[in-house]
C-alpha cells in the first residue's frame, strides 16, 4: 500500500472539509477523487501532499508516517488546473526548475539535468518547443509542461488538482487519453481530483466518490456506476430519472403512475426508484391519443415532448403523466418505431434500482 489515510478530519471555521475520512491508496494505480464542488477532494489532495494539515487522523506513506514531512521529503509531484509555469522561463528550464534548486550535495549535474529534460519532453511529445515561453504555447501544450515538471524530481507520488479543468472540452479529452497511456507506461502511484464524472470513469483505476466531506464509495469505475451504494452516487454518476415512489407487498408504486416495480425483501414505505436513460425502453403503443386503453403494470404510457438526435444515438424527452423521463437510444431503433415529436408511446422500466428514503445504502437492484 502506498498511502493509507485513517481518520482524516479538516475543518475551515465551521465548515466540515473533511469528517473521519478513510483511504487506501494502492502501488502504482491512478486513483480519482471525485465529487461536486465543496466534497472535499481537493482538501483531501492537499492533506495528501503535506500543503494542509488535518486536525486530526494519520496519513502514512510507504509504511512512514508523513504527518510530519515536507512535501519534498514526501517526494510528491503537483500539477495544477493553471499550470502555474514561470512566464519568463522557456519550456526546457519550466521543467528543469525543481532539479535546479535542489541542494548542492543531491542536485545532479547539468549535462545529467540536460538529458533528463530532453527524455522528459521527448515523453510529453513536447521536445521540439523546448526553446519557447509558456505564452507560445496551446492548454493542452501548457499543461504538459506541467506534468513534465512534476515529474522531473522523480516523485513517489503524483497529485492533479483538476488537471485538465481549464481547457476546452475536445482538448481535455485528447490530453486525458494521452495520460491514461502515460500512466500505463511509468506506472508511478497518481491521484487526481475532478468533479468531470466521464473523466473519472475513463481515467481511473479506482473512483473515490466524495460528498460533504466523506467518502460515499470506492471501487473499480465499472461496479460504482453499476452498483452505486448511495442515492447521491447513482444520481451524481451520470443522468438519471428519478421517482419517489411507496413499497407495498413487495411492489413499489409510482404515485399517480401505472408502474408496479418489484421490490423483493424490503419493507413496506416511501422509497426511491432510479433508472438511467438508456435504462429506459420505448414501444409503440397503439392507442387513440385522447387516452382511452389499459396500459399494463410494465408499460405506462407517456407522450413524446422532444427529441435530440445527433449522432448515432437520440436522446428522448417524454412526458409520463406530468413526471418527466429522459430516455437515451438508438436512433435506427427510434426510427422502426415511427415515434416522433407529439406522440404517444410506451415506457418499459428495464432495469433500476431502489433505495429506501434517506438510505444510505442501496436495498435492491431491479431489472427485467
Amino acid at each position: 500500500m502506498t498511502i493509507k489515510v485513517s481518520g482524516i478530519c479538516k475543518r475551515f471555521g465551521s465548515f466540515v472539509a473533511l469528517d473521519r475520512v478513510e483511504l487506501d491508496v494502492r502501488s502504482g494505480e491512478l486513483l480519482a477523487l471525485l465529487g461536486p464542488s465543496g466534497s472535499g477532494k481537493t482538501t483531501l489532495l492537499r492533506i495528501l501532499g503535506g500543503l494542509e494539515r488535518p486536525d486530526q487522523g494519520s496519513l502514512t506513506f510507504f509504511g512512514e508516517a508523513a504527518l510530519g514531512l515536507t512535501p519534498r521529503d514526501r517526494r510528491v509531484g503537483f500539477v495544477f488546473q493553471h499550470y502555474s509555469l514561470f512566464r519568463h522561463m522557456t519550456v526546457f528550464d519550466n521543467v528543469a526548475f525543481g532539479l535546479d534548486v535542489q541542494s548542492r550535495k543531491v542536485r545532479p549535474s547539468r549535462a545529467v539535468i540536460t538529458e533528463k529534460v530532453r527524455t522528459l519532453l521527448a515523453l510529453v511529445q513536447l521536445e521540439p518547443l523546448a526553446d519557447r515561453y509558456p505564452s507560445q504555447l496551446s492548454g493542452g501544450q501548457r499543461q504538459r509542461v506541467a506534468l513534465a515538471r512534476a515529474l522531473a524530481i522523480e516523485p513517489r507520488v503524483l497529485l492533479l488538482d483538476e488537471p485538465f479543468g481549464a481547457l476546452d472540452a475536445k482538448v481535455r479529452k485528447e490530453l486525458r487519453r494521452w495520460l491514461r497511456r502515460l500512466h500505463d507506461e511509468m506506472h508511478i502511484t497518481s491521484v487526481f481530483v475532478t468533479h468531470d464524472q466521464e473523466e473519472a470513469l475513463e481515467l481511473a483505476d479506482r473512483v473515490v466518490v466524495m460528498n460533504r466531506g466523506r467518502v460515499e464509495q470506492v471501487g473499480i469505475p465499472s461496479h460504482v456506476y453499476n452498483n452505486p451504494a448511495s442515492p447521491f452516487v447513482y444520481d451524481f454518476l451520470g443522468n438519471v430519472n428519478r421517482f419517489d415512489c411507496v413499497i407495498d407487498a413487495g411492489v413499489a408504486r409510482v404515485a399517480g403512475l401505472p408502474l408496479a416495480i418489484p421490490a423483493v425483501g424490503m419493507a413496506p414505505g416511501p422509497a426511491v426508484a432510479f433508472f438511467r436513460p438508456h435504462d429506459v425502453e420505448i414501444t409503440r403503443l397503439d392507442l387513440p391519443a385522447n387516452g382511452d386503453g389499459a396500459p399494463t403494470p410494465e408499460v405506462a404510457r407517456a407522450r413524446v415532448r422532444h427529441i435530440f438526435a445527433i449522432g448515432p444515438t437520440a436522446r428522448i424527452e417524454l412526458d409520463l403523466s406530468g413526471h418527466p423521463v429522459e430516455v437515451v437510444m438508438d436512433q435506427d431503433r427510434l426510427r422502426g418505431l415511427g415515434v416522433g415529436g407529439g406522440d404517444w408511446c410506451g415506457v418499459r422500466l428495464i432495469r433500476g434500482q431502489l433505495f429506501r428514503a434517506g438510505a444510505v445504502a442501496a436495498t435492491t437492484t431491479y431489472q427485467r
